[in-house]
C-alpha cells in the first residue's frame, strides 16, 4: 500500500489491534463486540466504518479473524471476515482458510484488497452487486 512515493495521498493509515478488546479504543462500539463476538460480520464492518471515521478517509476496511493457534470466543482457528465501508454502504464476506495462522492474515488481507480494488474500479462482485 504504501510501497509508491506519493503513498500518503492515497493512504490515511492503518490500525493493528491483537486484543479482543483494542477495537473500542478505535471506535468500535462495544455493544457490537458483546452481542456478535470480535469474530464476526458485524463486528469487521463496525471496525471499517470506525478507521474510516477516525481517519477521516472516503472507503475504510475491517479485518477479523481466528489465525490460532486456539480458537477465538467460540470460533473456529481459520474463521476470518472483511469488511469495507465506503459512505453509506458496505460489503462484507466470510473466509474460511487453512488454519495456518500467516496464511490466514495473507489471503484475508489479500482478498479485503482485490475487493476494494473492484469496488474503485466500479465493478460488480462475485454474488453481482455492484460496488
Amino acid at each position: 500500500m504504501t510501497e509508491g512515493p506519493d503513498s500518503a495521498v492515497y493512504f490515511k493509515g492503518g490500525v493493528v489491534v491483537s486484543s479482543p478488546v483494542m477495537p473500542q479504543a478505535y471506535g468500535v462500539p462495544a455493544e457490537v463486540l458483546q452481542q456478535h463476538a470480535t469474530v464476526s460480520q458485524e463486528s469487521a464492518m463496525a471496525m471499517a466504518q470506525a478507521i474510516r471515521e477516525q481517519l477521516g478517509a472516503d472507503v475504510g476496511i475491517g479485518i477479523t479473524g481466528v489465525p490460532g493457534p486456539q480458537a477465538l470466543e467460540g470460533q473456529p482457528v481459520g474463521l476470518a471476515y472483511f469488511a469495507i465501508a465506503n459512505g453509506n454502504t458496505g460489503h462484507v464476506e466470510e473466509m474460511r482458510v487453512s488454519p495456518r495462522r500467516m496464511t490466514l492474515k495473507r489471503r484475508v488481507s489479500n482478498a479485503a484488497l482485490i475487493a476494494l480494488s473492484k469496488l474503485l474500479r466500479g465493478e460488480r462482485d462475485a454474488k453481482g452487486y455492484h460496488w
